[in-house]
């Protein structure tokens, strides 16, 4: 019987094989479905299922880093991608979305997950956000999106879904200063994803040289007994 870090290698490894070299939005897509996010979920609750699958895949603790904007100093973080997931899922009080625009009270619906593959065609980041700000309005869309309209829409569906934004409070060690660090979950998470199916398939290829095993056979060693034969083999 395969130990649980076994399970969880083969499952990195079957995910790095369903998104390897794919276009960012199939990548996200295949990191989603292997969350079980569902196609009509909240990009919230989409948030919360990437955050849930890289705690069973790597653990809760998460080494995160941003940039500092002012000088550039790389800050190194660490969160908790278990307690993450728990708070960011939409709260469940069911009060509406809605935005007082021109003396009219529109009612807004949430972004969900499907609505991102639209925004592939969008010539840059705010070009996608008004897309999907707009989106938000149904059949209200046709009301004239000035930005003091998209801030409002944009201040009422954070108020609505607070988990499609993840963001850090942190403060740069070298030059002191403050900011908000937002963490693109997807791509944070297929970093690791990419990174330790990296050096799984670099370590069945020096026991493969080496034992002259298969791959099958290098991935059922236990990982103390396969750290062993690697350094025998000078591979660690």
């Amino acid at each position: 019987m395969h130990s649980a870090a076994a399970r969880r290698e083969q499952d990195i490894l079957a995910l790095w094989d369903r998104a390897a070299g794919r276009a960012r939005r199939q990548r996200d897509d295949a990191l989603l479905a292997a969350a079980g996010a569902a196609a009509t979920d909240s990009i919230g609750a989409g948030n919360a299922a990437l955050l849930s699958l890289r705690t069973r895949l790597f653990g809760a603790p998460w080494r995160l880093r941003a940039a500092c904007p002012i000088c550039h100093t790389d800050c190194e973080f660490m969160a908790d991608s278990a307690v993450l997931a728990d708070g960011l899922a939409p709260p469940t009080d069911g009060a509406p979305c809605r935005i007082a625009i021109g003396g009219r009270e529109l009612m807004l619906r949430l972004p969900v997950l499907s609505d991102l593959a639209g925004l592939a065609a969008a010539s840059d980041s705010a070009a996608a956000a008004r897309l999907l700000l707009a989106r938000c309005l149904g059949d209200s869309s046709a009301i004239p999106l000035d930005q003091d309209t998209l801030n409002k829409i944009e201040s009422e569906l954070e108020r609505c879904d607070p988990g499609a934004v993840l963001a850090f409070t942190l403060d740069c060690p070298d030059c002191g200063h403050a900011w908000q660090a937002v963490i693109d979950i997807a791509p944070a998470l297929w970093a690791e994803v990419q990174a330790a199916a990296e050096r799984s398939l670099l370590e069945v290829d020096a026991l493969a040289r080496e034992y002259g095993w298969s791959e099958a056979e290098v991935l059922a060693l236990p990982h103390v007994r396969r750290a062993a034969y690697l350094q025998l083999a000078g591979a660690s």
